[in-house]
């Protein structure tokens, strides 16, 4: 798929515990406005709009119905994926692979201040023998990372090092939610939520929303001179039944990795990418993360981490932006690391530009300990 799908426009709202001066369709309008702006391009110029949300983060039934308006959707040809809102990428990428649109707005959100997220992911358990376990994807998380601890011995400091990395680069991105660095101690010492889990293992949920302009090649080179090319991108789902899943291997994430590098041509992932925007959702997430991407060989995420490769000077920089740990907008999270890399590749990351970025990989996540997973790799 070399050079045929292009972003041509990216919008971020800022990312906030609460937005009270606004409602949810004023922050769906304002991100779907600026990637429009951003590309150029008029509301009435766009073939397709792929949105991504849930009714359940809503806190309304059918959603869409109010909000694809606010997401530029007014008799327009629209298209929802009711979960992460990397994968209304994916679709709009496949709507423009197929000939039939040249050009894509994709917008995801979530105002997590007005709804108990935590209670709300307890629905999507299995509901006669689990949900009434009190499971969601706090607990779920729990019994992957503590599989993977007794398979390989992670020690809790290295999940804390992620979160102050990460939050670490957050004070260099003017939109992140939380951007005061923290400190090892602050989070080994907080509050244990669901064991190995303390509470500042847990991306803080915010307010917030995303948008992307997808274009064909022919379209983007009308559009603009700079668009950032999808060179390859993956996605892959595992089964529903957390026991009948190696949680640990988090395979659906392998197999949308290399479904990716294979499209982009890539053979050694850390020698080939110069950055990645990855899943963070939970500090050991990043990690199981390394692994899966093949950055590290399993068991070795730990020893990874502590060798200063994902710092911002390091050779592969993982989360320039502060990854969900600045600022968790549920559903919105996986598109937002898709706007960062590609911001990335513009050279338009601001404070928190990596030198020479040439090629970027971004990541999202969803379901219970990472059922699904999409991969992009976007380059100049």
């Amino acid at each position: 798929m070399k050079d045929q799908i292009a972003i041509v426009g990216i919008g971020q709202t800022a990312y906030e515990v609460h937005k009270p001066h606004q409602v949810l369709d004023e922050i769906v309008f304002e991100a779907a406005s600026k990637a429009l702006a951003d590309a150029g391009l008029n509301r009435e110029a766009v073939e397709s709009i792929a949105i991504a949300a849930g009714d359940e983060i809503d806190g309304r039934p059918i959603s869409s119905m109010l909000e694809a308006c606010a997401a530029g959707a007014y008799l327009k040809d629209e298209i929802k994926v009711t979960e992460e809102g990397s994968y209304a990428a994916v679709l709009a990428g496949l709507r423009i692979l197929s000939g039939v649109f040249d050009t894509a707005l994709v917008v995801s959100w979530s105002k997590c201040s007005e709804t108990d997220v935590t209670r709300v992911t307890g629905y999507a358990a299995e509901p006669f023998f689990t949900r009434s376990c009190g499971l969601n994807y706090l607990s779920a998380e729990a019994m992957m990372l503590t599989q993977y601890r007794n398979l390989y011995g992670l020690p809790e400091k290295a999940a804390a090092q992620v979160v102050v990395k990460n939050r670490r680069n957050a004070a260099r991105n003017h939109l992140a939610c939380f951007r005061k660095p923290i400190y090892q101690e602050e989070v080994m010492e907080s509050k244990v939520i669901s064991w190995p889990l303390r509470a500042m293992d847990v991306a803080p949920l915010c307010d917030g929303a995303c948008a992307l302009v997808l274009a064909s090649a022919r379209k983007a080179k009308e559009l603009t001179d700079r668009p950032v090319w999808i060179k390859g991108m993956g996605w892959a789902a595992d089964t529903y039944y957390l026991g009948e899943r190696d949680l640990p291997a988090m395979s659906s994430l392998k197999n949308a990795a290399q479904k990716a590098y294979s499209l982009a041509g890539i053979t050694d992932p850390l020698a080939g990418i110069d950055l990645a925007e990855i899943s963070d959702v939970f500090s050991y997430r990043e990690l199981l993360t390394y692994e899966a991407l093949g950055l590290c060989r399993p068991g070795q995420a730990s020893d990874f981490m502590a060798e200063g490769i994902t710092e911002m000077g390091g050779r592969l920089p993982v989360n320039p932006s502060g990854g969900s740990m600045s600022g968790h907008p549920f559903l919105a999270a996986g598109l937002v690391r898709l706007a960062e890399a590609a911001l990335q590749i513009r050279g338009e990351a601001g404070a928190h530009q990596i030198d020479g970025a040439r090629l970027a990989l971004a990541q999202g996540s969803y379901g219970f300990c990472g059922q699904g997973n999409s991969v992009f790799i976007v380059g100049a």
